[in-house]
């Protein structure tokens, strides 16, 4: 009887070659070169219903919030991992960065998406104290 680690690579492998050939395998077409959907029931493709689409607006106060604190958060790692942070010190800065990161968040909730000019002062005000914790604690 073989072990139960080769029956299991063993299977293992045969079912991922016959997912791996059904998936890999490339729809049928017809002469025109357009991929059969149920052409032969005189089916149509699904066509997308005509909608009027929202467009995103960019939100530049929000999107640099975020990128200052994601840049914090990696320092904050990389420190760390270079044994320049304590632990404790990582989780208090990870726990400011997360409160910044909150309230932004909450203010872009309430004003629709964006983060007014004074408010965003006053986040930008708490990155750089955070950046300044981070030096400091390193």
């Amino acid at each position: 009887m073989r072990s139960t680690l080769k029956t299991i690579t063993l299977a293992t492998f045969a079912l991922s070659l016959a997912a791996g050939g059904a998936f890999a395998a490339a729809p049928a077409e017809s002469d025109s070169g357009l991929a059969i959907y149920g052409e032969h029931l005189g089916h149509t493709p699904p066509m997308a219903a005509p909608q009027s689409m929202k467009t995103m607006q960019h939100r530049p106060h929000l999107s640099q919030v975020l990128a200052e604190l994601g840049s914090a958060d990696r320092t904050i790692r990389h420190d760390e991992a270079m044994h320049r942070l304590t632990v404790a010190s990582a989780t208090k800065l990870e726990g400011e960065a997360g409160s910044i990161r909150h309230r932004a968040y909450v203010v872009a909730d309430t004003h629709n998406g964006a983060i007014p000019n004074a408010t965003y002062q006053h986040l930008r005000a708490d990155i750089r104290q955070l950046d300044r914790n981070i030096v400091r604690m390193s």
